[in-house]
Formats: C-alpha cells, sequence, structure tokens
C-alpha cells in the first residue's frame, strides 16, 4: 500500500482485509472529493477521542482487486465497511451474509425515484446511498428529421442502425474490448429479451470511451453518432451543447446503485464513516457531479419527474450475475460482428 494518511490508497499490494474499518472504491470522476471527504472524517474522529479508523480507497487503477477476493474470505477477514458500485464481486450469498444488518443499523429514507424503482435492499445489507443514471445524449442535427428516442425500446427501432454509441474500450480494431458497459447490455436483454439485444446491436456504431463520446458529440466526427447512451455527468459534460441535448429516458434512467456495507459488530465503530457517505457533505457533492444521492433531503439530486429503472434486488439474489452479464455481451458483440460483417460486404 502507498501511504497517505490518514487513509491509504491501493497500490496493487493486498491490505491485510481483516485489519481494515473500510474498503471502498468509487467511478473515477467521484474518486478525488470522495477521498478528501473521507479523510477530514477520519482526521475528525482521531482529533475527538484518539480512535484510529484503518481505511483503504482505491484511486488508481484498481477496481477488482482486493474485492475480487472478498467472496472467498471468512468473517474475520472481511473490512467493517465496504463502499462499491453494485458489481457481481459483492453478490456472493456467503459475502452478503457476513454484512447482515444488526440492530443498531440505520434506515435511511430514500428519494421517491429511488424508492419507486426498489434501489432500497429488502433485507438491508446493501445500503444505497447514491445512482449512476444512464441516459441518451442526442445530436440534434445527426437526427435528420428522425424523432429524439424518449424510452430505451426506441433504441431497437432500425431507424437508428448504425447511429448508437456507447461505452467501451480496447487498444485497436484487432483485439476484444477491455471494457464495456456490460450492466447496459444485461438491462437490455432482460427487458427486450434476445431479439431485443440483437435489434440493439444492430444499431450500434462502435464503442468508445464515454468521455471520448461527451467531447466528441456534436461535431462532425465519424467517431459518433446520432444517439449516445451515458452516465448522466458524461452527458452533461458534453461542451456542445448548442446542438446536443441531454434526454432522461421517460421510462427511466437505467440505474446503477452505489451503496455501503457494514458488519453488525463494526456499526458502532465506523458510525462516522457511515455519517458522512449517507450524509448531505457528500450528498451535495454526488448531485453536483450528476451522480445523485438517495436521501431525500439532498436538494436538486434528480430532474423533476425523475424515474429509474434496474435489475432488481429479487433478479441479483436468484441469478449468478456475472454469468448473466457475460452471456448478455456475448449475445451482443456476436451480433455486433456479424452485422458489421454483412455492411462490410454490402
Amino acid at each position: 500500500m502507498i501511504a497517505s494518511p490518514p487513509t491509504r490508497l491501493g497500490s496493487g499490494a493486498a491490505p491485510d482485509l481483516g485489519r481494515l474499518d473500510f474498503l471502498g472504491r468509487m467511478p473515477i470522476p467521484l474518486r478525488r472529493a470522495f477521498k478528501a471527504g473521507l479523510d477530514r472524517t477520519v482526521a475528525e474522529r482521531r482529533a475527538a477521542d484518539g480512535t484510529e479508523l484503518d481505511c483503504c480507497f482505491l484511486s488508481g487503477a484498481e477496481w477488482y482487486t482486493p474485492f475480487d477476493g472478498l467472496a472467498r474470505a471468512p468473517a474475520e477477514g472481511l473490512p467493517g465497511m465496504l463502499v462499491t458500485t453494485f458489481y457481481h464481486d459483492i453478490l456472493a450469498p456467503g459475502l452478503l451474509g457476513h454484512y447482515a444488518p444488526g440492530p443498531a443499523a440505520r434506515r435511511s429514507p430514500m428519494h421517491p425515484a429511488c424508492a419507486a424503482a426498489g434501489l432500497a435492499d429488502p433485507e438491508h445489507v446493501f445500503r444505497t446511498f447514491a445512482a449512476i443514471p444512464f441516459v441518451f445524449l442526442v445530436d440534434e442535427k445527426r437526427l435528420a428529421g428522425r424523432p429524439a428516442p424518449r424510452v430505451w425500446e426506441d433504441l431497437l427501432h432500425p431507424r437508428w442502425a448504425g447511429d448508437v454509441v456507447f461505452g467501451g474500450w480496447r487498444p485497436n480494431e484487432r483485439v476484444p474490448y477491455q471494457e464495456y458497459n456490460s450492466y447496459l447490455l444485461l438491462n437490455l436483454v432482460r427487458e427486450y429479451g434476445l431479439a431485443g439485444l440483437e435489434a440493439f446491436a444492430a444499431n450500434v456504431k462502435h464503442l468508445q470511451h464515454n468521455v471520448r463520446t461527451a467531447t466528441q458529440a456534436g461535431s462532425n466526427s465519424r467517431d459518433v453518432g446520432a444517439v449516445a447512451v451515458l452516465p448522466w455527468l458524461q452527458a452533461e459534460l458534453c461542451p456542445r451543447r448548442e446542438r446536443t441535448r441531454v434526454v432522461w429516458p421517460e421510462d427511466g434512467a437505467i440505474a446503477m446503485p452505489i451503496g455501503y456495507l457494514v458488519k453488525a459488530a463494526a456499526e458502532a465503530r465506523v458510525a462516522p464513516l457511515v455519517d458522512y457517505v449517507a450524509g448531505p457533505e457528500l450528498g451535495r457533492v454526488l448531485a453536483h457531479n450528476r451522480y445523485p444521492a438517495s436521501h431525500p433531503d439532498v436538494a436538486g439530486a434528480f430532474p423533476d419527474g425523475a424515474r429509474l429503472k434496474w435489475p432488481g434486488w429479487d433478479y441479483a439474489r436468484h441469478h449468478d450475475v456475472a454469468r448473466e452479464s457475460r452471456r448478455a455481451a456475448d449475445i451482443f458483440f456476436a451480433a455486433w460482428q456479424r452485422g458489421r460483417e454483412v455492411r462490410a460486404c454490402g
């Protein structure tokens, strides 16, 4: 680990996870602000009563390690508190069982959009405090008379053939994508089935990094299309707003929850960290950065009338999300590659 008191940063060396009070990861745009608040919280606790909270926050290139080993760890080998986006490596039943809430666990109220979408875990293990909404960024000029998509099913219509871009990355076209928005694909195949996902694949121009798409949208670049599917933050950061427009899907932005898990025995010790993560200071930072806080008291977190959608806790607890995500990706890339070959021959 690289020391950066009072919180430690991931550097590839595995920490002694069982001794940690806190292990966390956040989307890249939030990392610096999140760590600054975490540092202040730890420093305030130290000044108040001398308690040293041992925290590891991943702020480099890490994402999978050490989270990918948590499911195999015994209870005593796990941190007192975890912070993470909804991701399959924290969904193992055994791991969730180690974070079953005790009588001291607090239940926070939720914004109506989050409550209506079922982001609150009924078992109160994964305690949602924010979300990553995926929305549409449309290029008004490239619409060329076509109505802008209003709901997700619109992206399956043939009118968008070769005109949709979403998030992914690979070093060159000769190798498979190293990263891609598998969460989007999982949601689409769940709601619209195999035929729906294949129809979406037929409309995808290509995949590229969200930041690159955001900076190019509204230009004449050949790397963007009429519609991009982006996290809300990246969509709002597009500089060419005279030509582009952010569309929040009427049937709900696909939302990835961000939450925390706490061991029952650690509730009292990590209470200041819970207060920070679920509190108004971070909530305002999240709202400002378009990763809206789920607490209803954070003003302006969501657009008026905004709706959210996602697979839901029943699905997450009764399916192998990692396997289902891989299956969705396999279906998508096979159909997308077939379409590219047909277009190349035609």
